[in-house]
């Protein structure tokens, strides 16, 4: 076959030909020059970063005629049977399709032989998670101690499913994505060098698209030569990949800030019909929306994969869209790509997302509305409490802003004996005084707040609660402050922890209409009636103290057993 692909043609001889791995390239050359590598290594990262390459570099610099070197030659007998894989001393293992004891079981016989032509055996194996646990456990010995002449290179894309035995026997280098920019500079040379006539924004979407793998960046430019025109258009490098042009992903952007689904539906349906693939369009779209959220994050932000002809619709999309819209949406579309690759219709699940998109906007539209009307039910609900308990009304809105206006004094109360009531029961009218401010309004009588209280613990589940606060009496509640007054210090203080104060203040605040501030004390027991717990949880003078507790924290009654 007389022709041979690009990314072979370009495959780095090198290592100052690695794009894109400066770290490990400037760490190997110094292990070459001072003879410090070691017996085993772990090459890691994603597809087409340059792990494959990197391994027959360094079996090139310690077989080289001149080695170890940090630079081989490429000329000797050594590194040409090295290039042209034809070495009796370079063996390159897939592990996909050896992974069982057997194929380990026959390495390790072969590892114990002397080399053929050079100093090092270099064992090379590629996608070596790929191995069963059994060919990782006979493995495992001679990777530990292999021969001095025994190099082990073990490349891997899922470094996750090694075993950590193998991890510490290794010295693990992690390959990185290679940013477009490197890409599209590799792809200018090899276009270059290669006579190869293609736009730079041609070579730009092919680099964004790679998605940081140089060697999937040569199979698409290599694709992309196949075109019967002199020069590669991004037109060409659209087609062949189905990619969606961006005028389409601006037309869908546009018609989900409007909120337009027939446009959005159209859409869909005219690409599907010049045979997009549905999760492209989705994918192509998501990847629009990420753009406008980072420019909105941060708008002075660079090297974010942004084209020229994007820059100028992005400055007047970005302000259609909250931060929340455009979060919302990116993860209804990333939900739909993954369910499109499922789905037996994807074109459904498509227009699901789309849908659920607009809708999200509509939504979103009212939130001001919204808030506005729920300001307005809590003021109503204000001012049927103040009915009710005969206060006065006073408005609390401040028209300029829709929000509380902060009142300019608070007024106090002066509490006497109602003239209503009938018996000697402790009551509260209210009687407002402008001129002092210190205290708040009292709202009801206390027993009653209080008996309410318990009632509504016991009622609500909270058992354990009603156990501690029932020990206190409630001798003063106003707009502000609930005081407790209890006659042990136990109850007191577990009281005023932050679980048993938050649940008591919120039964609390729905008894009284107000939220109130439980404050706790210490005193003598009050000559007051004081606030009496629950018929079924009265307790028998005939009962302990203990059995008492816990009738009031599980419930039930006791039943006497006889003898």
């Amino acid at each position: 076959m007389s022709y041979v692909a690009l990314y072979r043609q370009w495959r780095p001889q090198s290592f100052d030909s690695l794009v894109g791995q400066d770290h490990i390239r400037t760490a190997l050359q110094n292990a070459m020059d001072l003879g410090r590598f070691t017996h085993a290594y772990l090459f890691a990262g994603p597809r087409g970063t340059g792990k494959t390459s990197t391994a027959k570099i360094v079996a090139k610099a310690l077989n080289c005629i001149n080695g170890p070197t940090s630079q081989p030659c490429n000329q000797c007998i050594n590194c040409t049977k090295i290039n042209q894989g034809s070495s009796m001393d370079v063996f390159e293992i897939d592990a996909a399709s050896n992974r069982g004891i057997d194929e380990i079981r026959d390495l390790r016989e072969t590892v114990k032989y002397a080399p053929v032509d050079g100093r090092y055996k270099v064992y090379i194996i590629d996608e070596v998670h790929m191995l069963t646990t059994e060919a990782f456990n006979a493995l495992l010995k001679t990777l530990e101690e292999p021969p001095a002449h025994v190099v082990f290179i073990l490349a891997t894309t899922e470094p996750h499913k090694i075993p950590a035995t193998i991890h510490s026997r290794c010295q693990r280098y992690d390959f990185r994505r290679i940013s477009a920019d490197d890409i599209q500079q590799r792809l200018l040379e090899v276009t270059a060098n290669s006579g190869i006539r293609i736009n730079n924004d041609a070579l730009h979407l092919i680099a964004v698209h790679a998605d940081g793998g140089l060697r999937d960046a040569l199979s698409i430019l290599d694709q992309c030569t196949a075109t019967e025109d002199s020069v590669v258009t991004v037109e060409h490098v659209r087609n062949l990949l189905g990619i969606v042009g961006h005028e389409w992903i601006w037309k869908l952007t546009d018609a989900i800030a409007a909120r337009d689904t027939f446009t959005a539906l159209q859409g869909i349906d005219e690409l599907i019909n010049m045979g997009r693939d549905i999760r492209q369009v989705l994918l192509d779209l998501s990847m629009h929306l990420r753009n406008l959220m980072v420019i909105k994050a941060a708008p002075n932000i660079q090297n974010i994969n942004i084209y020229d002809d994007e820059k100028p619709v992005l400055a007047s999309q970005i302000e259609k869209f909250t931060h929340d819209e455009l979060v919302y949406n990116i993860g209804i579309l990333h939900k739909a790509i993954d369910d499109a690759k499922w789905s037996p219709e994807p074109r459904i699940t498509a227009e699901m997302a789309l849908l659920a998109v607009c809708h999200r906007n509509i939504t979103s539209s009212n939130v001001q509305q919204l808030s506005e009307l729920q300001y307005r039910i809590e003021q109503l609900e204000n001012i049927m409490r103040k009915v009710q308990t005969n206060q006065p009304v006073i408005a609390e809105k401040d028209s300029r802003t829709g929000h509380r206006a902060k009142p300019q004094k608070q007024p106090t109360v002066d509490t006497q004996p109602s003239e209503a009531a009938g018996d000697s029961k402790e009551s509260a009218v209210v009687r407002v005084k402008p001129e002092d401010d210190n205290t708040g309004q009292i709202l009801q009588n206390t027993d009653e707040i209080w008996n309410a209280v318990l009632t509504e613990l016991v009622s609500n589940g909270k058992r354990s609660v009603h156990a501690c606060v029932a020990q206190a009496q409630l001798v003063h509640i106003d707009a502000k402050t609930a005081t407790l007054q209890f006659t042990a210090q136990f109850p007191k203080e577990r009281t005023e922890k932050e679980d048993y104060r938050a649940i008591l203040e919120k039964i609390l605040a729905q008894v009284s209409g107000h939220p109130v501030k439980v404050h706790c004390l210490i005193g003598p027991v009050n000559t007051k009636k004081s606030a009496e717990p629950p018929k079924q949880q009265q307790q028998s003078e005939s009962e302990p103290h203990a059995v008492l507790q816990a009738k009031m924290m599980f419930g039930g009654q006791v039943i006497k057993i006889e003898e």
